[in-house]
C-alpha cells in the first residue's frame, strides 16, 4: 500500500473538542510508515473537490471521516437540529461523486455511523464505477472505537497489502477486539453485488487458550 488519501468532514464542535479522527488517522498512518494526504472538506463543494482530487491521485485507500446513519452522511457545514441547514450526502448522491473520469480508489474506509450500511453497497451496485472493499461499522459508534478499529486496518494493510483474505483477517481481529458490528463489503463480478464479512449473526470473541496439563 503506497498511499492513503483522508477527507474529514466532521461538524465543527469535533474539532473544538479534538474529537475528529481524521487527523489522528494520518498520524497513525504516519507512525506506520503510510503516506498519508489529508484534507479538510467544510461543505459540499470541498467535499466534492477533494473525492475528484484523491481518485485523480491514484490512492489506494480514500478515508472517509464524517458523521453518517443509514441513508448517507453528514459534512461540517451541517446542523442535524435545523432541516433548513446545509445536508449533506444521501447514498446514491455520494456514490455519484465517484463516477467522474478517474477510478476509484482500490478501498473505501467509512470512519462514519453507519459507513458500511447496506443502502451504500446497495448504490454503488448499481453504479459504473465502485471500490472493490468498503469497510465500516452498520452502526453508530464512538469516536475511539474507529481509531482503534483503523490501527489495526492500516497495520494489516502496510503488511500483506489490501486483498481479501487480509481484510477478512483484521476484520476477525476489529470484531473481536472493537465490537462486532465492524464489516466489509467485497464486490463480486461473479454475482454482481457485494459479499459481506463477517457474515450477519456470526461475532468474534476473544478466548484464551488454556495451558496443557504437565
Amino acid at each position: 500500500m503506497r498511499t492513503v488519501y483522508i477527507i474529514d468532514s466532521n461538524y465543527p464542535k469535533d474539532h473544538y473538542v479534538d474529537r475528529a479522527d481524521g487527523p489522528i488517522a494520518q498520524q497513525i498512518l504516519k507512525a506506520l510508515g503510510i503516506r498519508a494526504d489529508l484534507r479538510m472538506a467544510l461543505d459540499r463543494e470541498y467535499f466534492k473537490k477533494a473525492v475528484t482530487r484523491a481518485t485523480a491521485a491514484g490512492c489506494d485507500v480514500l478515508h472517509i471521516s464524517c458523521h453518517g446513519d443509514k441513508d448517507g452522511v453528514g459534512l461540517c457545514n451541517d446542523d442535524p437540529d435545523n432541516e433548513e441547514a446545509p445536508q449533506g450526502y444521501e447514498w446514491e448522491e455520494f456514490v455519484g461523486l465517484f463516477q467522474g473520469k478517474y477510478e476509484p480508489p482500490e478501498a473505501l474506509v467509512m470512519s462514519a455511523c453507519c459507513g458500511a450500511a447496506s443502502g451504500l453497497g446497495h448504490a454503488f451496485a448499481k453504479a459504473k464505477k465502485r471500490p472493490s472493499i468498503i469497510i465500516g461499522s452498520r452502526d453508530k459508534r464512538f469516536a475511539a472505537d474507529y481509531v482503534a478499529a483503523w490501527s489495526l486496518l492500516y497495520r494489516a494493510f502496510k503488511r500483506s497489502g489490501i486483498h481479501q483474505e487480509v481484510a477478512q483477517e483484521v476484520l476477525e481481529a476489529i470484531c473481536a477486539v472493537v465490537d462486532k458490528n465492524f464489516r466489509y463489503l467485497r464486490w463480486s463480478d461473479e454475482k454482481q453485488r457485494y459479499l459481506q464479512y463477517p457474515s450477519a449473526g456470526k461475532l468474534y470473541e476473544v478466548r484464551e487458550k488454556k495451558k496443557k496439563a504437565k
